[in-house]
């Protein structure tokens, strides 16, 4: 037997007493349809649950689309009875919302929706001509008419879409299944055994019925009563599916939430609220329930939407409740600058209790409708509230007016509201009579101030600069009160578009003394100055407080600067604020320890070598907080981007290695490494920092940038030729050991092995070096190589305690031999005749060896300095003549880059000094020599 059954026994009449069988009524038996098992129901069926007597009595399974909630692929009814059966938890589908039910909350979006909305009924409004009006009174017509047909008589818009009425969609609030009479009688049995205390067959017939028919809410309703003292979470869960199904029981609803709230469940308790305000979308007292419960879960955007929502369907008896929530929901907006939202509740509270709204009410309805441009409205509230005289064209179009008479005793907020209206409703023949009446009965005092700057600003904006110039002047230049900066703001601004440059440069600068952090007013300002020829107080208008003390700065009015000192040859200043730009993200480096520790081993940027710093200036608690301080980005509101940082960094390097400032290089490289900022150009900034560093003499930092480089990319012959500099230049035996490692690692490296046998020969090393240029070379034969051999028999040969300084020296001759063979691609031979010579050889081979003729001289000076060292001055003698005879068209161009007779003279002029020949010395010197 199925545990939901209701056993019905078979009962004599004679075992039952006379009193308790009045009671029984004689029924129909129940006629069966057909039963639904759970697996069988879907979400689409239309099978019919059981009645009683005709089909028109059966209750159809509804759609999905007509909140029937699916769960696994099984009905709502299968999944009730399996809840009241024990099978399952009670779903939490009944305890939310649905897609689609839950209120819009989007403030951006409301914020649009308003605008909208204003913006059509000052359309309409301005509309001035008869087809307009026609058309105007049309659009009311028909609105009206469906105001009429479906009932939404609201006078907010946006809750017309919050109706009864509506039968599509997914929110439409569902219909109540009816019970059939035998249920009906059944209910009827629960309810007074319920009310005698036969609890049990209470609960028993109620099980019945949902059996029968799981989608009726009486027995569910009846249960949560049998629950209620009994099991407080049974008792909740029966109501609520007695309130799902039947949602337009707002009684119910409300209690729900009243027991979820006090349960501490805020959130199921705002989602109740909502079913109910679905289902009851015109009762404000929901609206306001779920507001006050937003506001305690401190949701208070949520809250003040759901008030602004409530306000059109407050009655008129409560008006005080409508306008107090109505400033409430406006000034919460107002301070957000959400300007439409808050006028929308404005305007919601002055259609229902206006009458009701004190001189503050009015001010802040009015300065709510300035902000959203209806004017019009402004004039219309003034004519209505006060005793305004308007003369124009039509009762109702405000658009042209005669005059006006503003009474004397009017308040100045609404005075001046009065003026910004007709300023902007294009009322420009009464500026005059305006500007006198605000000069008149508007007294000019701290507090009143505002009031003068809003109709200054009206008329800046409709362009009338020489009216507003009027209106501020007896500010400026009285003694009533103190001028505040943006009042000089104001009036420079109305001069400089009147073309009064002198004039408008006397306010900026009194407006940048007054508010030196008014960073517009400088730009302005210096560009009038630059305008006039006046460059140095151009760029003394673009300082900064904050380049002292330690103040925010401002990156764009820094880089105007800049470019301004550039453009006037201060390049000391141009190179100090660059710096200062560049640098305001990255700890500045007092001394070369610091440098090296953010080098750290030649890394970008890295925090530990910058905790180092912290530490070596004693700050050693906390060093992360620390660095963070250190390195903390402010905001910034300025246009100026990285990639204008950098070209102004690149054109920093130029100025400054043009200047031969190379401590300036390498201090603004640092201010660029150790920051963040400029990681994206770090590749660059290592190779420049490189540089700098060489320059500066600086070559150990530079080393360790060098190397990180070289790890990256071994083959890259630049970065050989770089650290070629650095060895000659510095002094460290870290060069050795690094190249070492290196050839270790990669012993069939030919490059390596070649830079290692260089810098042997370098540091003098020159036995170590011939035992390297010698395998290398018996490898592949290449001049270079046969040169350096060349070079180092020849500096032995030079040597003391040399045993064979004769074959060294025809060693040396026979290596430069070889390396002129390779070098000009014909043979050479050593002695006073030279065979097989560029100069010898056939004309069709100079046509077709270039390269031979343009190495002639190369080849003869090296040949020269050979000979020279050896003692054979006669034949150096002989070389050097013929390299100064050498000519050939590319050496001929590039004569500063690959000319040697220079050189060639010097020793000719060292060789006839030494022998005496002082004249021929002479002439060799002033021939060539001489700049």
């Amino acid at each position: 037997m199925d545990g939901n059954a209701f056993l019905i026994e078979e009962l004599s009449s004679n075992d039952v007493s006379e009193s308790e069988l009045s009671e029984f009524k004689e029924t129909q038996p129940l006629k069966v349809l057909d039963i639904i098992a759970p697996d069988d129901c879907k979400p689409t069926s239309s099978t019919n649950i059981c009645g009683s007597g005709s089909g028109s009595d059966a209750v159809p399974l509804r759609k999905h689309s007509e909140s029937s909630t699916v769960i696994g692929g099984e009905g709502e009814a299968a999944l009730i009875k399996r809840f009241v059966s024990g099978e399952v938890e009670f779903p939490d589908c009944y305890t939310k919302l649905e897609p689609g039910e839950e209120e819009e909350y989007d403030v951006d979006k409301f914020e649009l929706e308003a605008q909208e909305q204003q913006k059509y009924i000052t359309d309409v409004e301005q509309s001035t001509s008869p087809q307009a009006s026609a058309k105007r009174d049309n659009d009311y017509a028909v609105m009206e008419h469906k105001t009429v047909d479906t009932d939404l008589s609201e006078p907010n818009w946006r809750s017309r879409t919050e109706s009864i009425g509506s039968s599509t969609g997914p929110s439409t609030p569902r219909r109540r299944t009816v019970l059939n009479a035998a249920l009906q009688g059944l209910m009827g049995e629960a309810n007074l055994s319920f009310a005698r205390g036969q609890i049990d067959i209470a609960e028993k017939i109620c099980l019945e019925i949902i059996r029968q028919n799981p989608l009726a809410p009486e027995p569910f309703f009846t249960l949560a009563e049998i629950y209620e003292t009994r099991n407080t979470e049974k008792h909740l869960y029966f109501l609520t599916l007695a309130a799902h199904l039947n949602p337009h029981d707002r009684d119910l609803w409300i209690r729900i939430s009243e027991l979820h709230i006090a349960q501490g469940n805020l959130q199921r308790a705002r989602i109740f609220y909502t079913k109910a305000i679905k289902a009851m979308p015109r009762d404000y007292d929901l609206r306001l329930r779920k507001a006050r419960l937003l506001e305690l879960m401190n949701e208070t955007q949520r809250a003040m939407l759901t008030y602004l929502k409530m306000l059109p369907h407050v009655p008129r008896s409560e008006s005080e409740l409508c306008l107090t929530t109505a400033k409430n929901v406006a000034h919460h907006f107002h301070g957000i600058s959400k300007h439409a939202i808050a006028l929308e509740a404005m305007e919601s509270a002055y259609q229902i209790c206006g009458d009701r709204f004190t001189l503050e009410d009015l001010n802040l309805y009015m300065d709510l409708l300035i902000f959203n441009k209806g004017y019009a409205k402004v004039l219309r509230c003034l004519r209505a509230r006060t005793s305004l005289e308007l003369e124009t064209e039509q009762e109702r179009n405000l658009e042209l007016i005669f005059f006006c008479v503003i009474p004397d005793d009017f308040v100045p907020d609404f005075r001046a509201k009065l003026c910004v209206s007709l300023i902007h409703l294009h009322a420009h023949h009464l500026l005059g009579y305006l500007i006198q009446n605000v000069h008149e009965h508007i007294p000019l005092t701290d507090d009143r101030l505002d009031l003068y700057i809003d109709i200054a600003e009206a008329l800046m904006q409709e362009h009338k600069y020489a009216e507003a110039i009027e209106l501020l002047r007896p500010i400026t230049d009285g003694d009533t009160i103190e001028c505040p900066a943006f009042v000089w703001l104001r009036q420079a601004e109305c001069l400089r578009n009147l073309n009064r440059t002198n004039e408008a440069i006397e306010s900026y600068t009194r407006v940048v003394e007054l508010a030196p952090f008014c960073y517009e007013a400088k730009f302005t300002l210096s560009a009038l100055l630059k305008q006039q020829g006046r460059h140095l107080e151009a760029v003394k208008a673009l300082e900064q407080s904050g380049e002292c003390d330690g103040q925010p700065l401002n990156a764009r009015l820094l880089y105007e600067r800049c470019v301004m000192l550039q453009q006037i040859g201060e390049i000391d200043e141009f190179l100090e604020v660059g710096y200062v730009l560049l640098a305001r993200h990255s700890i500045k480096l007092r001394n070369r320890d610091e440098m090296f520790a953010a080098a750290n081993g030649g890394s970008f940027y890295n925090a530990e070598g910058l905790k180092v710093i912290l530490q070596m200036r004693n700050i050693t608690e906390d060093t992360d907080k620390a660095l963070q301080e250190y390195l903390k980005i402010p905001q910034e509101n300025s246009d100026l981007t990285i990639q204008d940082e950098f070209r102004l960094f690149l054109e920093l390097i130029r100025v400054a290695y043009e200047q031969r400032k190379f401590s300036c290089i390498e201090r603004i490289c640092f201010g660029m490494v150790t920051t963040k900022r400029f990681t994206a150009y770090h590749i660059e900034l290592e190779r420049i920092i490189i540089l700098a560093c060489y320059f500066n003499d600086n070559c150990a930092i530079a080393f360790s940038y060098l190397r990180e480089l070289i790890s990256k990319s071994p083959h890259n012959i630049a970065l050989w030729n770089l650290l070629s500099l650095l060895v000659q230049k510095g002094q460290d035996l870290r060069y050795h050991r690094y190249v070492r490692r290196l050839v270790q690692r990669h012993p069939t490296e030919r490059q390596l092995r070649i830079f290692l046998a260089h810098y042997h020969l370098f540091c003098c090393s020159y036995k170590y070096a011939l035992n390297i240029y010698v395998p290398l070379f018996k490898e592949q034969q290449t001049p270079i190589l046969a040169f350096c051999i060349a070079v180092i028999f020849n500096q032995l040969s030079l040597q003391r305690k040399v045993l064979r300084k004769t074959a060294a020296v025809a060693q040396s001759i026979a290596f430069a031999q070889k390396y002129a063979t390779l070098r000009a691609g014909v043979e050479w031979k050593v002695g006073s005749t030279i065979v097989g010579t560029v100069a010898e050889a056939p004309s069709s081979q100079k046509e077709t060896n270039v390269s031979c003729s343009a190495v002639e001289q190369e080849i003869c000076y090296n040949f020269g300095r050979i000979y020279q060292q050896a003692g054979l001055v006669h034949l150096a003698v002989e070389y050097y003549e013929r390299g100064l005879a050498a000519q050939h068209p590319l050496i001929d161009e590039h004569e500063e880059y690959l000319g040697l007779r220079q050189e060639i003279a010097y020793n000719l002029h060292l060789i006839y000094k030494a022998a005496g020949n002082l004249r021929k010395a002479r002439q060799y010197l002033y021939e060539y020599c001489v700049v």
